[in-house]
């Protein structure tokens, strides 16, 4: 089945209006546009009965169109992209209008060019759509110490076609109620027996934190959830116990699962799951040495299948609960960010790491990463960092992502 792309035509009132005559005006578009999309023409003055479901471009036939889309504006579907063959004056109309979208502090894009680079612009569109329709839990709220880190909800849904959904706090701590020791102890039992070595946590923590993942992992299907993330640290005096272990197992079944309420974090991990089919972790910058282009990134919590052995640890600053202390295989890893109010900024850069760590006075899964020094600056974390957090994936990422990102 192809895609489906809806195309919001304009064409100035001394040309022909109809669907027909425009598709005749610009034929060579459309003939390149239908070997791969299905392709919906909706007429400007038609919008206001709805868009079919679609990736939508706002379609500049002709010059003399400024003022009706400055006009109609707001009803727009946003970020704006123009597409234009540059037929009867449509690219100077086109870049008139982005000019005046990027004036009112809006973003804007224009498509145009040969048709083989306007399918493939359109293509990358359409692949950027792959996040419509998923859903964020917004479990509790974010914590207070993440003052950067918020989103817009509805400028996340119209750019991304991402849904975040708010849920209580308190219906984990019931759900976690509901739980008792012999739902936790098998899952228990294979946790500790594929371990590489038990620390701090005893039987009984270790059962209390598989309760917590039975109790998030209910909600995550009650409210079909793609990803999550959770007021993390509010639930240590109600549940006694940490949410890094439900984390881990949340991740390993597909669920993407973040901590501490973070808004960007979460959407940055489901991002990188949905482009390149692997997980990722979220994580502190715990140091930066600028003159050897290395960090060391550290977290308490990382998917069990991200590491090629673990051992089971307590909570780095609560110092209770259970966390992961994951060994990872050097190697080739991207570190992602996306970030913004709207979701619009984006960092990524490309290293190796070189080291499992085991310091005692960070979190628990430590991983010093030298930066490719050709395409990524670790003074960026000092100078324009997009929050705390950053996501850790392995593998090279870098082109795929971009791509994606700035489609």
């Amino acid at each position: 089945m192809k895609p489906t792309i809806n195309l919001i035509t304009y064409a100035s009132v001394l040309a022909k209006q109809e669907s027909n005559a425009i598709i005749d005006t610009h034929r060579e578009l459309f003939d390149a546009l239908n070997e791969c999309f299905d392709v919906n023409v909706i007429l400007h003055q038609d919008m206001k009965n709805g868009l079919p479901h679609g990736t939508n471009l706002v379609f500049i036939a002709t010059g003399g169109t400024e003022g009706m889309v400055v006009n109609e504006y707001d009803a727009l579907p946003h970020p704006i992209t123009l597409l234009t063959d540059g037929k009867a004056n449509s690219l100077a109309a086109s870049l008139e209008l982005s000019n005046w979208v990027r004036n009112q502090g809006d973003e804007c894009s224009i498509i145009h060019g040969s048709m083989s680079s306007i399918v493939d612009c359109v293509k990358n569109l359409v692949d950027g759509k792959l996040l419509s329709g998923k859903r964020i839990g917004v479990i509790g709220s974010p914590s207070n110490w993440l003052v950067a880190s918020g989103v817009d909800y509805a400028q996340a849904e119209e750019r991304w076609g991402v849904e975040y959904v708010d849920i209580p706090l308190s219906m984990v701590d019931d759900y976690y109620a509901q739980t008792n020791d012999e739902d936790a102890k098998g899952i228990a039992e294979s946790f500790v027996n594929k371990a590489a070595g038990c620390i701090e946590p005893d039987n009984a923590e270790i059962i209390k934190a598989v309760r917590l993942y039975l109790a998030i992992k209910r909600v995550a299907k009650e409210y079909k959830l793609d990803a999550l993330t959770i007021q993390c640290f509010s639930l240590i005096p109600t549940t006694c116990t940490t949410g890094c272990l439900a984390l881990a197992l949340l991740n390993d079944e597909g669920i993407v699962a973040g901590c501490e309420g973070d808004l960007q974090s979460i959407f940055t991990m489901l991002f990188v799951k949905t482009i390149t089919g692997k997980d990722s972790f979220m994580a502190n910058p715990a140091f930066i040495d600028t003159e050897k282009n290395e960090i060391i990134l550290a977290h308490c919590t990382i998917g069990l299948c991200q590491t090629r052995e673990y051992i089971i640890r307590s909570h780095f600053e609560s110092q209770s609960g259970v966390a992961i202390q994951g060994l990872l295989p050097e190697g080739d890893v991207t570190i992602v960010k996306i970030g913004g109010k709207n979701l619009d900024l984006c960092a990524i850069l490309e290293g190796k790491i070189i080291e499992n760590q085991n310091d005692e006075r960070k979190c628990r899964t430590q991983i010093r990463i030298a930066l490719d020094p050709k395409t990524s600056n670790v003074s960026y974390f000092l100078n324009e960092s997009i929050g705390n957090h950053h996501i850790v994936v392995q593998g090279k990422h870098a082109d795929k992502l971009r791509k994606q990102f700035t489609y």
